[in-house]
């Protein structure tokens, strides 16, 4: 059976291949995340057309199957730290998963990476030993990174986990939206301090933080309709910023909060800010957002001590995720074996 690949533009594309892609994505994550909650066609088409600004420039193509959407592929093209870098995500039908469909997808998507000059490819992150894991490591993608993901289900955690004091020495702000203005230098040092969080062999490079630089994020989330919620520690004795935690909550997706991330800078580690900083992000959220059904964090395995703290905000580990790389050159000499299929 022949696939037919086609482009897909999500500002411009009708209702039924909406729906239809809709349909593939709920099997596909039915079948690979029954842990998660449904997925639901607005959050779905949400984060088809609204993709996170660090995706870069997107590009899409589904294929179809004898008349049936079966499958697509995402190739988003990072810039800044990693314009060498291309991400792919292919995603097929569970129950036409083994026809070649999801190889035929990623030699197109390829063809796309090379036009680019784009050293590296990393896959999506995929649980260990699921056909998405095995497909990748047949293809000679190798694990450069493991995450685990942890959830916090708002309305069954006890509020009293989150009643944390602030450590003498420091107090707490937040603020919803962009930064503000005399809080900006010390809050883009304290934000690069999440250079330190371990990342394994991942060739993928996380934000330098400038005060530029968050203004310009600034600005996309807002434009993304993003809400951005930020607390912040802050030292009393030189009035800056020394910590900070930031989630993110989508349009499309308003029930779930994503954690971007949380970091204090070394020289105030050791005294409790970073649950300090979450617990509060958690007392502000029940509080303002009462349709907030979870938040969502993603911490490296070997990261015990972030792991425990967000366990003792009522965090549990819902899964672990893999995320594998290969080099753009060799992922096209293996495409080329006919036997590569999903």
């Amino acid at each position: 059976m022949t696939p037919d690949i086609q482009p897909l533009d999500p500002a411009n594309v009708s209702e039924q291949v909406l729906s239809d892609y809709f349909a593939m994505r709920a099997a596909c994550v039915a079948a690979d995340m029954p842990e998660d909650p449904p997925l639901t066609y607005e959050t779905s088409i949400g984060r088809l057309r609204t993709p996170p600004p660090e995706d870069g420039a997107c590009h899409y193509w589904i294929g179809y199957l004898d008349g049936r959407l079966a499958g697509s592929v995402k190739l988003a093209l990072p810039e800044n730290e990693n314009s060498g870098i291309a991400r792919i995500e292919v995603n097929v039908h569970p129950e036409l998963r083994c026809r070649g469909l999801g190889t035929d997808l990623l030699r197109v998507a390829m063809r796309a990476v090379q036009e680019t000059r784009r050293g590296t490819v990393l896959a999506f992150p995929t649980k260990p030993g699921s056909a998405g894991s095995r497909w990748t490591a047949h293809l000679g993608f190798e694990v450069t990174h493991s995450m685990a993901m942890q959830v916090l289900l708002v309305a069954t955690t006890p509020a009293r986990l989150w009643e944390v004091p602030v450590p003498s020495g420091y107090h707490l702000s937040h603020w919803t939206g962009a930064a503000p203005d005399h809080l900006i230098e010390s809050y883009a040092t304290a934000r690069q301090a999440i250079q330190d969080a371990p990342t394994g062999q991942l060739s993928y490079r996380g934000t330098v933080w400038t005060p530029a630089r968050i203004r310009a994020t600034d600005r996309k989330v807002v434009d993304a309709g993003t809400e951005q919620r930020v607390v912040v520690a802050i030292h009393d004795a030189t009035d800056q910023v020394v910590g900070t935690h930031v989630i993110h909550n989508y349009p499309h997706r308003r029930e779930i909060g994503y954690v971007q991330d949380t970091s204090v800078l070394a020289t105030h580690r050791g005294h409790g800010l970073g649950r300090a900083m979450k617990a509060a992000m958690m007392r502000q959220l029940s509080d303002e957002r009462p349709d907030l059904e979870r938040v969502c964090t993603t911490t490296a395995t070997t990261n015990s001590h972030m792991i425990s703290i967000n366990q003792a905000l009522g965090y549990h580990t819902a899964r672990t995720l893999d995320w594998s790389e290969t080099p753009a050159e060799r992922l096209t000499e293996n495409l080329a074996d006919p036997s590569s299929t999903r």
